[in-house]
């Protein structure tokens, strides 16, 4: 039964808990209004010091090169098709910073002008507004070994220029525009910004103008470039860049798709550049031959007078047209397969890309098509980094694999053409003996016409490519199409005032808990009543606040009395009398956990209070250690007291009882005995209690403090209820658990707590007493006696 009570009272204490946590802190509400309101003012300071930011965005489309236009199957025709467009490889060119570095550049953004901002306001930023155009002559921007800072301050008609370059400063002055700076570290042009905005130019003011090197510029910039597709499957892209001005961010985006489509644009012409240029080579080369053959033809036909040879050869040789074709097929291949290897052997041509003209192999026109992807693929990433980048060198890598592939094919292939020539010359010997009727002559002219008709073949299809590649170079569109012209949003993205306001208003919530948390954690001495919380099973019963006013004697109740400080112990007194609810419980016992507590003062006022009430009530002495009633008093000290009659040194307990008021009576604790648990152990004390129960109304006993000693303990056994005086600022917080485990022990009898020495605060709270009462009192009285 015990336990379901247990159980069913848990989670009352955790709201109880709660609630009272609550409270605490909101006792300290001013501290939290003012933190707030602090650092909402702190908010809008910081807010007043942050320019706004503008995003400004641009959809692009990346064109699918497996379905580009009919100029870009010429080059797949050639060997060299782009292949599919990898959406990631494309983010990450965008936002390379040697394509920054470019946009940079052009719109010379490395050079920033900002209006000088007055006290703790922000700089806004000029661009292309600035009164005045600056330029570092005789160096190129990338040059720029360090950022340099001109601080223009209008004077008469000119500037005085300050100059920041180093940590070294240099001032100067411009009269005339336009003009030259000779300074240490360069020459510097310097002209009026015809192209500003009037307003910004109407009325003269400080400015500064910041030249820093692109590259640097650069690499911040693309970290700060946003890219999105607009689906996982889609080649859309979104590129999005934030900054202070709106013109600055859609320029920035423009200029950074045009240099992206001229990369791809110069990628693309390099294939037909390279193309072009073996094309014309090869034409060289097979108009010499030609010529050769040519020239054979008509010396042969002069010196042996021949008209229509070959009528009459296709008299005898209509059997041997097949075989003829097929041998010129092959010997057309054998050709083209040996100008690709001549191609290739060249050490100049190493890292160009490998024709593939007309070669019927499959397999071999793969390897090649492949090989010169990887070949763009690889002079492209060089482009973007450092021969140490592992991608790089893995491309290197499959780029020698597949060019010894494609020689190994290449063998393969002329083995193989030379195979089938072979076996077309011996099926032609076997024809050549049943044709032994025609002339030799015929033969020679055949065999000079069959090299007229293979170097006239390969002539006219050179030609044509070159042609088409032409064509090509001439019709090569954007890469990335714009589907939206750059725009910029009306709303600034930045600074988000709803929630930096929100941030610090949170801050100025958090930093009054933590402070009163931190306080708390060093704060080991109880500080009000709501430390009290953690008794368990434990009332209490009155506060007593400090009495500042010097007074004479520790009493401070008296009789026909109303002060503050009286009514604090009659409510001490009824709340003590709701536990004193049977006539038999009289004895009450009043003790501390130290000395300094105020345990005596307590004793007196309580007893004083009792006897107002016309009961009879006995005041004992029980700290017979260190007793301090008469000198609170302000009384004699007596010679026969508590322990006199304890001892048996005094027959009549009469002898040791005074009476100091009408119902009040004390017992001094006597003589300081040698053996005090001893002395209390004994069955006197049992029998002088009980004697007293019946001659007095209450009896309060000051005894010594549990905390030193053990006296307490043992009186405790004549007693009915115990007063724990527990004092503000001076009782030590762990206190509170010591007394649990007192009330866990029973070893003092109905104990109920007394705050002693309480400072008086207008603060919330609940005072826990015996009957759930609360009680708050908000008086600032100033009092003396200081107990």
């Amino acid at each position: 039964m015990q336990q379901e009570v247990n159980q069913t009272t848990e989670p009352i204490e955790e709201e109880l808990d709660l609630l009272a946590i609550f409270l605490k802190y909101m006792s300290y509400w001013k501290w939290f209004l003012l933190s707030i309101l602090l650092f909402i003012g702190a908010g809008v300071l910081y807010l007043k010091t942050q320019p706004s930011v503008y995003q400004s965005s641009v959809k692009v489309l990346l064109k699918d090169e497996n379905s580009a236009p009919e100029e870009m199957m010429l080059l797949q025709d050639l060997g060299m098709g782009g292949g599919k467009n990898n959406v990631d490889n494309e983010i990450e060119a965008f936002k390379s910073p040697d394509l920054s570095v470019k946009a940079i550049t052009s719109l010379e953004l490395y050079t920033e002008y900002r209006k000088t901002g007055k006290f703790w306001m922000g700089a806004d930023e000029l661009y292309q507004n600035a009164p005045v155009y600056i330029r570092w002559e005789d160096i190129e921007p990338e040059s720029i070994p360090a950022p340099i800072t001109f601080t223009f301050t209008p004077s008469g008609k000119g500037y005085t220029v300050l100059c920041e370059f180093r940590g070294s400063e240099l001032t100067t002055k411009v009269d005339t525009l336009p003009t030259y700076l000779r300074l240490p570290m360069g020459r510097f042009y310097v002209s009026a910004n015809k192209h500003a905005d009037p307003k910004f130019t109407a009325e003269p003011y400080e400015f500064e103008a910041t030249i820093s090197n692109p590259m640097v510029m650069a690499r911040k910039m693309s970290e700060q470039l946003e890219i999105k597709p607009s689906t996982k499957q889609s080649t859309v892209l979104t590129l999005s860049y934030s900054t202070e001005t709106e013109a600055k961010g859609r320029d920035y985006l423009s200029m950074l798709v045009s240099y992206y489509n001229d990369d791809a644009s110069s990628d693309k012409n390099m294939v037909s550049r390279n193309t072009s240029v073996f094309i014309e080579e090869r034409i060289k080369d097979i108009s010499v031959e030609l010529g050769d053959v040519e020239h054979q033809v008509e010396k042969f036909r002069e010196a042996n007078k021949l008209t229509d040879i070959q009528a009459e050869a296709q008299l005898y040789l209509g059997q041997t047209g097949e075989n003829e074709q097929k041998r010129l097929e092959l010997e057309t291949q054998l050709n083209l397969v040996r100008f690709v290897e001549d191609f290739i052997k060249r050490p100049e041509n190493r890292s160009k890309l490998i024709p593939n003209l007309g070669v019927t192999d499959a397999g071999l026109v793969t390897v090649i098509n492949e090989y010169n992807q990887l070949l763009l693929q690889k002079e492209r990433l060089q482009s973007m980094s450092s021969e140490s980048n592992p991608a790089l060198i893995q491309l290197k890598n499959q780029i020698t694999s597949l060019r010894g592939s494609i020689n190994s094919s290449l063998a393969n292939v002329r083995h193989a053409n030379e195979i089938a020539i072979k076996e077309l010359d011996r099926m032609y010997t076997v024809t050549h003996a049943r044709l032994q009727s025609i002339p030799s002559v015929e033969r020679e002219y055949k065999d000079i016409m069959r090299q007229q008709e293979v170097k006239n073949n390969l002539f006219v299809y050179l030609l044509q490519k070159r042609e088409e590649t032409a064509l090509t170079q001439a019709a090569i569109a954007p890469k990335a199409k714009i589907l939206t012209r750059p725009f910029t949003t009306d709303v600034p993205v930045a600074p988000k005032v709803p929630v930096i306001l929100l941030a610090f208003f949170l801050v100025g919530l958090v930093v009054p808990v933590g402070c009163i948390f931190v306080r708390d954690l060093f704060h080991t001495r109880v500080e009000n009543i709501d430390d009290l919380e953690p008794l368990k099973g434990i009332d209490v019963i009155g506060d007593i606040p400090i009495i500042k006013a010097k007074m004479e004697t520790a009493l401070v109740v008296k009789a026909n009395d109303d002060s503050p400080e009286v009514e604090l112990f009659r409510t001490l007194r009824n709340n003590l009398l709701f536990m004193l609810d049977e006539p038999h419980k009289k004895v009450i016992m009043v003790t501390s956990t130290v000395p300094t507590e105020g345990k005596t003062f307590i004793s007196i006022n309580l007893a004083r209070s009792l006897s107002l009430m016309d009961k009879k009530v006995l005041l004992i002495g029980g700290d017979i250690r260190n007793p301090q009633i008469n000198n609170d008093l302000g009384i004699p000290k007596t010679s026969i007291g508590f322990t006199s009659v304890l001892a048996g040194h005094c027959k009549d307990y009469h002898d040791a009882i005074n009476e100091l008021f009408p119902n009040f009576f004390i017992m001094q604790a006597g003589p300081i005995p040698p053996n005090p648990n001893e002395l209390l152990s004994k069955k006197s004390l049992d029998e002088l209690i009980a004697r007293l129960r019946d001659e007095f109304d209450y009896i309060v006993i000051d005894s010594a403090p549990v905390g030193v000693v053990s006296d307490s303990f043992i009186l405790s056994r004549v007693t009915n209820n115990t007063v724990y005086v527990m004092r503000q600022n001076v009782t030590q917080k762990d206190t509170v658990h010591f007394l649990n485990s007192i009330k866990r022990d029973a070893r003092l009898n109905n104990i109920a707590v007394v705050l002693n020495g309480t400072i008086p605060e207008n603060r919330y709270g609940s005072y826990k007493y015996g009957y759930k009462y609360s009680y708050r009192y908000g008086y600032s009285q100033k009092y003396g006696y200081k107990h």
